[in-house]
């Protein structure tokens, strides 16, 4: 079964609607190119869809091709995300400039659960995350247990470290939760996860495992092209 696995990067709460995630898999040997289009042509896109937020990645280990990229768009709302999804007459001109050679491998749905604060994101930054996908008995006390790691973190030493949660509704995230880290750099989030040997981390960590039980994992830098 081919799993697409990502972590989308938002730093902020609807009160009203949960917000959703768009996630495009796209397989290209010219990711540079790619890169470059989606800077260019991002901002256009996600004005079109009402996005909040739009971004690319860059898997470091966990792809399942050393050509895959992940391209995101959130919204604040699921109706949004969905009606995104078969594009519109702006997202068609906009891929119809990219002249390179590339194929979707995956078109996935997600609602954001939890969100985080710890890292505010703006257009151009770059950001590391970690994602753990995860079959989940029960998601509320997930979330709480994920909660009480997040704040053990930013208790000691790490408040720049943040975790999300998302429910998956499409493809091989179907039913699905996938929990992920974000920080600035990969040597940040490798700091995080070795204190989960400390002391004050072995408790909340052990609760967290408890609750779930691992699929996949995935690392990635990710960078923000368009915010609302």
């Amino acid at each position: 079964m081919r799993t697409i696995l990502f972590f989308g990067l938002i730093a902020w709460v609807s009160v009203h609607a949960a917000p959703a995630m768009n996630v495009y898999t796209i397989n290209t040997a010219d990711q540079s190119a790619y890169h470059a289009w989606a800077r260019a042509s991002g901002p256009a896109m996600g004005e079109s869809v009402n996005a909040s937020l739009v971004g690319i990645c860059k898997p470091i280990t966990g792809a399942y091709n050393d050509d895959d990229l992940y391209a995101y768009m959130f919204t604040d709302t699921l109706a949004d995300a969905l009606a995104a999804l078969p594009g519109n007459d702006v997202m068609k001109a906009e891929v119809a400039k990219l002249e390179i050679s590339r194929k979707v491998m995956a078109r996935e749905v997600l609602s954001l659960v939890k969100t985080q604060s710890a890292v505010t994101l703006k257009v151009g930054q770059t950001d590391a995350i970690w994602n753990t996908l995860a079959h989940v008995p029960n998601v509320d006390a997930y979330v709480k247990a994920v909660t009480a790691m997040e704040k053990a973190f930013h208790k000691n030493g790490f408040n720049d470290v943040g975790i999300q949660i998302f429910v998956g509704h499409s493809g091989g995230v179907s039913g699905m939760v996938m929990s992920g880290v974000i920080a600035k750099t990969p040597a940040r989030l490798g700091e995080a996860f070795d204190s989960l040997g400390e002391s004050w981390a072995k408790g909340p960590y052990k609760a967290v495992v408890a609750k779930r039980k691992v699929a996949r994992g995935l690392s990635a830098m990710c960078e923000t092209v368009y915010v609302k």
